[in-house]
């Protein structure tokens, strides 16, 4: 019996093995963040109550309202942080799943006609409709802004890998805009 060449044993492997990619671990500061944020809340609304300090109407209203803000905003933290924990996407043999808190979405990759990038975004084209994928987080230092990667298999993997990927278990060409 001939022996397979090394590309083709390799591609072989991919597209038996169930993948699993989901947010990088640096989603978890996202409820670090979010923690912090109601703990201050909670103290200028409780400072408020207690009527500590020098206060007046205008200060009262000011300090309800910024602790109002951080509630909010701790809030809309924690719901990207759980948001991005129940999502990933499962790539195994014959298609691909994209698994939202909303619901799961099976794609054959005989159904993607396209893949295209657009900045960070990924629009996989379908024979009917097309998947976005897009970073759940960015980390920024000063101009500069990445995007969180994931992790495949609970190895932390650059975010490019997944589309990567995605493309050569369609046997497809990344499009770059």
């Amino acid at each position: 019996m001939a022996e397979l060449p090394d590309s083709m044993r390799l591609k072989c492997f991919m597209a038996s093995e169930v993948v699993r990619y989901k947010p990088g671990e640096a989603i978890r500061w996202l409820e670090t963040g979010s923690e912090k944020i109601k703990k201050s809340a909670m103290q200028k609304a409780q400072s408020v109550i207690r009527r500590e300090g020098a206060r007046s109407i205008g200060r009262d209203v000011r300090e309800v309202a910024g602790a109002l803000f951080g509630a909010g905003s701790a809030a809309m933290a924690d719901l990207a942080h759980r948001q991005a924990t129940a999502s990933q996407y499962v790539l195994d043999e014959r298609s691909f799943d994209v698994v939202k808190p909303t619901g799961t979405k099976r794609v054959s990759y005989d159904e993607v006609k396209s893949i295209r990038m657009t900045g960070e975004r990924a629009i996989v084209e379908l024979r009917q409709g097309a998947v976005t994928i897009k970073p759940f987080a960015y980390l920024v230092s000063g101009r500069v802004r990445v995007p969180v990667g994931w992790t495949r298999n609970n190895i932390e993997v650059g975010y490019e890998l997944l589309i990567e990927e995605l493309a050569a278990r369609c046997d497809l060409e990344v499009e770059l805009d």
